[in-house]
Formats: structure tokens, C-alpha cells, sequence
């Protein structure tokens, strides 16, 4: 046996939902500023399952006509610099994958590490390691980190044309979004409805638009929110949260998060 199918057999059969690769590379790596849809490219491509791959891309898992595909993903991590129009990032570099769905998180990994001509927009990198985890949620409050923009948004009709509202955390109706939005990732995942379905989430702090971050993702702009922020609730929905991305447009690089405090890892 390899020893990628040690690694492999050990992370099989155990219910393990992220993953934080990090990467290197020979020299620096130069993207778009926004890079969210080359992330996701790259994690489709990484899926060694095409019809499940293709699944995801063109359905997802459907709850009263809307689509999910239970995953989301952080921002890079490292050091970098700031061009117009582009970002230069200095290996190594961490990048965190977040599921519901194991089989998409044991596919994406047995990927990772089978192959070495893995880039990113051209630019050979190489995975360095692996580190595959949970965080069990016992309690009703979590504290968590943004890793990727908090997205929650509405379209409105204005006099027949139609317009894109972007919640911040300070809005008042956010909460009550969010919670719809997570009971119904619930229900795309278990098939039914959670036991609990309490939720709210509080700012810590006064509002700072330094935490706002406006993305132009192929054509669309996306306002979504860095920050800190206290998250209440049933278990089951703050866990759905951290799996899967709180709020929405999560499989396109939104609402990854890391917690805090009221979680603990299970490596």
C-alpha cells in the first residue's frame, strides 16, 4: 500500500467534515484580487467522482426549489501584497475546505494527495500536508471567526426592475435570514427538520465598513462581512453553520468560519 492510502484508510469510515491544506510552492503566486471562482475550480477539479462533481456544479442538493452544495471554503492564507487589480501571495500558504458531506471531503483529499501537478491559475503548487478535522458543538453559543465574507442578501422589485439588497450584521432582519437559511441546509443534508431551530447572532462591537469586503465574483459584485461574532442557537444549527458556511453563496468562497470558543476539535 502507498503511503497516500495509509493516510487515506485512516481518515475513511470517521465522520471528518474540514480540511486545511497547506500549500507551497517555487515561487511567489500572483491571482486576480478576486480569486474566489479559481479557488472553487480548483476544488471541483479535485473531485475524482465527475458525475458527483458535475452534480454539484449544475444541482446540488435541492429543499423547496432552492440548491445547496454543503460545502464552503476560507480565503488564502499567508503573506501577500496588494497590486492594483491583483494580490502576490508568499508561500507557504493554508487554505481551509469545509463540508456536511464526508464523501466529498474523503474524495477531495484522496485527490489532493494522489496527484503532484496540482495549480492555481497556471501556477504549480504543491500540497504539503493535510490536517482533516471536526468541531463537536455542545452548547447554544459559539464565537466565531470569518474566514471568508459573511454574505445574506435579498432581491427586491423596484418598479419592475429587479435589485440586490446585501445585509450587514448590524441589520436587524439578519438573524431571522440566517436561520432560514441554515434550517434548510439542515433539511438539504438529514432529510428532514431540525430538532431546534432557534438561532441568532449578535456583533461584537460597534460597526467598522473595514470588515466590509466587496467581491466581483465573474461579472457579479457581493458585499459580505469579515469580523468576530457570537452565534446562538440549537446545536444542530450551529453546527450546520460551521460545516457548511453560515449564510449564503457558501460553496462560492462565503461564510466559512472558524470558531472561536464553544468548540472542541476532534482531530
Amino acid at each position: 500500500m502507498t503511503w497516500w492510502g495509509i493516510i487515506i484508510k485512516s481518515v475513511k469510515g470517521v465522520w471528518k467534515i474540514r480540511v486545511e491544506i497547506s500549500f507551497t510552492s517555487n515561487n511567489e503566486l500572483v491571482l486576480p484580487l478576486n480569486y474566489n471562482h479559481i479557488l472553487q475550480a480548483f476544488i471541483y477539479k479535485n473531485i475524482t467522482d465527475k458525475a458527483y462533481a458535475k452534480f454539484l456544479h449544475d444541482r446540488g442538493y435541492e429543499v423547496y426549489k432552492k440548491t445547496f452544495k454543503l460545502f464552503t471554503f476560507g480565503r488564502l492564507e499567508g503573506r501577500f501584497r496588494i497590486f492594483p487589480g491583483r494580490i502576490m501571495l508568499f508561500p507557504p500558504l493554508k487554505l481551509v475546505v469545509s463540508s456536511a458531506v464526508d464523501d466529498f471531503i474523503n474524495d477531495f483529499c484522496e485527490t489532493l494527495l494522489k496527484r503532484d501537478d496540482q495549480q492555481l491559475l497556471d501556477q504549480k503548487v504543491f500540497v504539503e500536508s493535510l490536517s482533516v478535522y471536526d468541531r463537536k458543538i455542545r452548547g447554544n453559543e459559539i464565537t466565531i471567526k470569518m474566514l471568508s465574507p459573511l454574505v445574506m442578501y435579498s432581491t427586491v422589485d423596484i418598479k419592475d426592475k429587479k435589485f440586490t439588497y446585501y445585509y450587514s450584521p448590524w441589520d436587524k432582519d439578519i438573524s431571522g435570514m440566517l436561520k432560514t437559511n441554515l434550517i434548510k441546509k439542515y433539511m438539504a443534508i438529514s432529510g428532514c427538520f431540525p430538532g431546534g431551530q432557534d438561532f441568532d447572532m449578535d456583533t461584537i462591537g460597534p460597526k467598522d465598513n473595514r470588515y466590509q469586503k466587496i467581491i466581483n465574483y465573474e461579472g457579479t459584485v457581493i458585499k459580505g462581512w469579515m469580523g468576530i461574532y457570537k452565534i446562538k442557537g440549537s446545536p444542530e444549527l450551529l453546527k450546520v453553520a460551521y460545516d457548511c458556511g453560515l449564510g449564503s453563496k457558501s460553496s462560492m468562497g462565503f461564510g466559512c468560519c472558524e470558531i472561536l470558543e464553544g468548540g472542541e476539535r476532534d482531530a
